[in-house]
């Protein structure tokens, strides 16, 4: 055999071990590196907590002062406990001024549809509007939104029909006697009430320390 042909056949025999030493696609080592790589266990992330549902408040405007919610009610005398639990239930409100009747000027507080005005002796609140987050009622549930049906029935009477239409405008709620004050309207002991508005047969208004016994 010549050298060139032994060198050949070497070469061949060489090339066929190599061969023989790499894995094989059925081996396991072929198949360990060919399998598709699976995630390490590990916790699920955590979802971020909702945002809390701001609370839905029932403000009540009474003869005696407002409550929030049912709870204590803050004498309409005591005018820091009134605009402290409306901030506690709605928020700072913006601070203003009105004018007083007879020249100067009271200090007023306004959240969205309210207004609390704060005179010489008492505070006094008038709501035209609910908030998204919160009513303002006057007495059993009835209260802006509510209709002349309904008011009635929950014992209003008719304050004053503004437009002479023998329809009431107004109606009042609450009625109480105050002692030492005479009415304006039937001569007999004066009446403290609250007021409602009625607009298209809808209470559209509630304004506290309401009377028949002044002029203002």
């Amino acid at each position: 055999m010549h050298r060139s042909s032994r060198f050949a056949l070497a070469s061949l025999t060489g090339f066929a071990l190599l061969l023989a030493g790499c894995s094989t696609p059925g081996s396991p080592d072929a198949a360990s590196s060919s399998a598709p790589s699976t995630p390490s266990a590990s916790a699920p992330a955590s979802s971020p907590s909702p945002s809390p549902t701001p609370a839905n408040h029932t403000i009540e405007i009474s003869v005696d002062g407002v409550s929030v919610d049912g709870g204590a009610v803050a004498p309409y005398d005591d005018a820091d406990a009134v605009v402290q639990a409306l901030t506690d239930a709605l928020g700072a409100p913006t601070e203003t001024t009105v004018d007083a009747p007879y020249g100067g000027s009271y200090p007023a507080y306004d959240w969205e549809g309210l207004r609390a005005t704060a005179r010489e002796s008492r505070i006094d609140l008038r709501a035209t509007a609910n908030q998204a987050t919160a009513s303002f009622i006057a007495v059993e549930g009835v209260g802006i939104g509510s209709t002349r049906t309904e008011a009635m029935a929950a014992g209003a009477e008719d304050e004053w029909d503004e437009d002479g239409d023998g329809v009431a405008d107004y109606l009042k709620v609450g009625m109480r006697e105050v002692p030492g004050t005479t009415s304006l309207v039937t001569g007999q002991v004066g009446v403290e009430y609250v007021s409602l508005t009625i607009t298209d047969d809808v209470v559209t208004a509630i304004l506290s320390g309401a009377n028949d016994f002044s002029d203002l």
